[in-house]
């Protein structure tokens, strides 16, 4: 996805709630950088390493966005038949998942931005799952602990405008045959540290301005 320009009702940069918790939170770091260590270690460098890996997750996140866009896919010439094959099947996973918990999209990828907060954010979508509006979202790869605070983030955009969210989804879109399986995780509603969590971060953020104001 495109890096998003968010601006408030002043036409004002904010930083979005990705980069607010990626920034300000080491939760799962570790494990990325010994999958980083390990892949040197085999020889390879990073880029191909992650190219690798991401590759069919990519695609797969490509083929969900098509289908609920509903746009035909178009393929790129760089992608392997290897690659397209899992990604295929990982795609056949959600929409399995789709039927069975009549999911019905009503917001796709909305850019929102709080005017509260400060802040914005892009959930992947706002849909009705079992009758109930819903946040969902999707991985390609492990889920930490620093999603609570993604979907608080998100929930709190969906309030401002306009959504009285009831639910959770995340749901694990497996990449490559080391995550093989796709899993579904479900949160009627989150614990209040999650918010408590993203306002931490959103708090750093806002000091590190002062502070780097200084040097």
């Amino acid at each position: 996805m495109p890096t998003i320009k968010y601006k408030d009702k002043n036409g004002n940069r904010v930083q979005g709630a990705t980069t607010i918790k990626s920034q300000n939170v080491g939760w799962g770091k570790g494990a990325l950088m010994y999958w980083a260590n390990k892949q040197g270690l085999d020889g390879k460098t990073l880029q191909e390493s992650y190219d690798t890996a991401t590759i069919p997750g990519t695609i797969a996140h490509y083929l969900i966005e098509c289908f609920l866009k509903e746009e035909e896919p178009k393929y790129e010439s760089n992608w392997s038949e290897s690659d397209i094959k899992k990604a295929e099947a990982a795609y056949n996973n959600f929409t399995e998942w789709a039927k069975q918990f009549k999911f019905k999209p009503l917001k796709v990828e909305p850019n929102w931005v709080s005017d509260l907060y400060g802040y914005g954010g892009t959930p992947d979508v706002i849909a009705e799952v079992l009758g109930k509006i819903c946040i969902v979202d999707w991985k390609t790869g492990r889920i930490y602990e620093d999603i609570f605070l993604q979907l608080a983030a998100y929930e709190q955009l969906a309030t401002e405008h306009g959504y009285d969210i009831k639910g959770f989804h995340v749901l694990r879109i497996p990449r490559n045959e080391d995550i093989p399986s796709f899993h579904h995780s479900f949160w009627e509603s989150l614990p209040k540290e999650a918010w408590e969590a993203f306002g931490c971060a959103l708090s750093l953020s806002f000091y590190e301005k002062i502070l780097k104001k200084l040097l």
